[in-house]
């Protein structure tokens, strides 16, 4: 079955503490093609608008009720790099985000 991720977009993310926030996007890599991390809306509880999770820490959506679960705990979410979702994200930015999540496992 194919499914298009703009579906996604709105789900409630939930963390093993309780939920975070709503899918705002997806980053990929644009030569493999490869999604690398979820962006998530935060807004709710934290004071910056996104936060960048590793796909590696997600689990499969359920797509009947629009609902991801995260691999994290809140304080993990809360401590990762902030990054500017609204712009490429720029080398610094990922090798920060590859020391918060580590190399990733696709």
């Amino acid at each position: 079955m194919l499914l298009d991720l703009e579906t996604l977009k709105g789900s409630s993310v939930i963390a093993a503490d309780g939920e975070i926030g709503t899918v705002r996007n997806f980053l990929f890599d644009g030569l493999s093609w490869r999604i690398h991390y979820l962006v998530v809306d935060v807004r709710t509880w934290l004071k910056r608008r996104d936060a960048v999770l590793a796909i590696s820490a997600v689990e499969r959506p359920d797509w009947t009720k629009r609902t991801i679960l995260v691999r994290l705990t809140k304080g993990q979410v809360r401590d990762s790099p902030d990054v500017d979702t609204e712009e490429p994200v720029s080398r610094q930015q990922g090798i920060a985000m590859e020391e918060y999540w580590g190399k990733m496992a696709y």
